[in-house]
């Protein structure tokens, strides 16, 4: 009965959400399943979510294969019970995909039905050695897979003794089963993919979805595919991965290089598809150069003071370490609720004002950029907003932010000043109507009162909306800034 058959469909994470690609998925077809287990990895524009299972069965098929991007509320995957007929399965699917039930199963490869049990899964067996795994700190903020986190549980061991190869550094469960084999441990059900001699058998890997040089060294090496984690970008084995089996198959590295090498001459080119990520800020700041007529002014702050009461802070205050960002942030904070029409979204057709000052702080991560926020920055004080930032800019890195953290805002801070840069301009994050771009803190020669004197100065660039912001009230802003920053107890009155 069609009853029995549970869609896994693809969810909507946040108010922007339209589609997302599937990364890994952490079950095949004809695995049980129970509820609450992790399924498949999501990729939205920003993080990497799972789903997780909302009842029990058996994975009866996958729709949506590694790498391919679907709409909100597509039909990605099938649990139902081993009674269930492929049939009944068939008519559910093309119910819900607009499509018509096929009379040979076999007539669409991008569904795979089983009815097959699972194969029973041994108890973790780890030798004293690999027991040396276990010892470490608390490893709860460690980056690492769902998969992976729940096999560390089952084996004992501390994420903090592991290197994690997946994407965003993450632990996987390749790098976990790993370290467990090279410490001497037996992997849960290993005996269940293997012959009699204790090497694993692999099929045709031609399937497999790889860069074309981690394919070309795989083949070269006589590895093969299937046996390789999947690690890199839209779901693709890449050369990391062939190189952590060659690794564990103790090729020499200097036989991996010279195979890599070979026939290609001394330049080798990977083609790499863009991330869901990147497409995301190529959309949005494409749309905002085109859409919004940017005007920009600029500022010098002298901040010797804030200098001065920042070292203060940091010395008699343990709670939180101070950064010269973090002065910023509360600085604009500040100013935006003495200047509030640039506390604004604008979505092309109404403004939405701001009562508080909810400030995105631009965070660089491996595949691009994000912008968790600081909300309330107005009401926070400097050691709340520098514990605050740091959290967050911790598990932007991590892929751990909800949708509301990094979503919104009502005003932008991208700081490039701790790479030297002396001055820039930024593109405005929509819907928000203005970005500040923070340069340097650097001695300059300055005239005071006549005389030639040093000062530490900053460069400060506002990007904004000319629709919806003056150039007046742009002006009054960063003069407002310029106060507060060179005479920080005025803000922190």
């Amino acid at each position: 009965m069609t009853t029995e058959i549970k869609p896994i469909n693809m969810p909507k994470w946040g108010m922007e959400m339209s589609e997302g690609d599937i990364n890994a998925w952490y079950f095949a077809v004809g695995d049980k399943v129970n509820a609450g287990d992790d399924l498949v990895d999501i990729e939205t524009s920003k993080i990497i979510n799972t789903v997780t299972a909302s009842s029990s069965g058996i994975l009866r098929a996958i729709i949506g294969a590694q790498g391919e991007t679907h709409a909100v509320g597509a039909l990605l995957g099938v649990i139902a019970s081993a009674e269930t007929s492929d049939a009944d399965i068939e008519t559910f699917i093309a119910l819900h995909t607009n499509a018509a039930p096929k009379s040979e199963p076999e007539a669409a490869p991008e569904v795979v039905l089983t009815e097959a049990a699972p194969a029973p899964i041994a108890a973790p067996q780890v030798s004293s050695s690999a027991s040396k795994l276990a010892e470490g700190q608390d490893d709860s903020l460690v980056a690492a897979s769902p998969v992976a986190r729940r096999l560390a549980a089952e084996y004992a061991v501390n994420l903090n003794n592991i290197t994690g190869t997946g994407r965003h550094g993450r632990v996987s469960k390749g790098d976990l089963e790993a370290a467990v084999v090279a410490a001497g441990g037996r992997l849960i059900g290993n005996t269940s993919n293997t012959k009699g001699s204790g090497v694993a058998q692999y099929g045709d890997d031609s399937h497999v979805k790889a860069t074309p040089v981690a394919r070309r060294l795989a083949t070269q090496l006589g590895i093969n595919l299937l046996e390789c984690r999947v690690s890199g970008d839209r779901g693709r084995v890449c050369k990391a991965d062939v190189d952590a089996v060659a690794a564990l198959k103790q090729i020499p590295l200097a036989q991996t290089d010279s195979r890599a090498t070979a026939g290609t001459g001394n330049t080798a080119v990977e083609s790499q598809s863009i991330s869901g990520m990147r497409k995301t800020i190529a959309a949005r700041l494409q749309s905002s150069k085109q859409t919004a007529p940017h005007f920009r002014v600029h500022i010098d702050a002298e901040i010797d003071a804030l200098l001065e009461v920042r070292e203060q802070i940091n010395h008699s205050n343990s709670d939180a370490k101070v950064s010269v960002n973090d002065f910023i942030v509360k600085a604009c904070a500040s100013a935006l609720m003495k200047v509030p029409a640039l506390n604004v979204q604008f979505d092309g057709e109404q403004l939405s004002y701001f009562s508080n000052a909810d400030i995105s702080v631009a965070v660089a991560i491996d595949d691009g950029l994000i912008t968790p926020i600081v909300t309330g920055a107005n009401h926070k004080g400097l050691a709340d907003i520098s514990n605050t930032i740091r959290d967050l800019a911790t598990r932007a890195k991590l892929g751990r932010l909800k949708p509301d953290e990094f979503q919104g805002g009502s005003f932008c801070i991208s700081n490039l000043g701790m790479y030297g840069i002396k001055q820039f301009d930024a593109i405005i994050n929509p819907p928000q109507g203005a970005i500040l771009a923070v340069g340097t803190g650097e001695q300059r020669p300055v005239v005071k009162d006549g005389t030639l004197a040093v000062a530490t100065v900053m460069s400060l660039c506002l990007s904004s909306d000319h629709r919806i912001i003056d150039g007046a009230v742009a002006a009054q802003f960063m003069s407002v800034l310029k106060g507060y920053l060179e005479q920080p107890a005025t803000m922190l009155g």
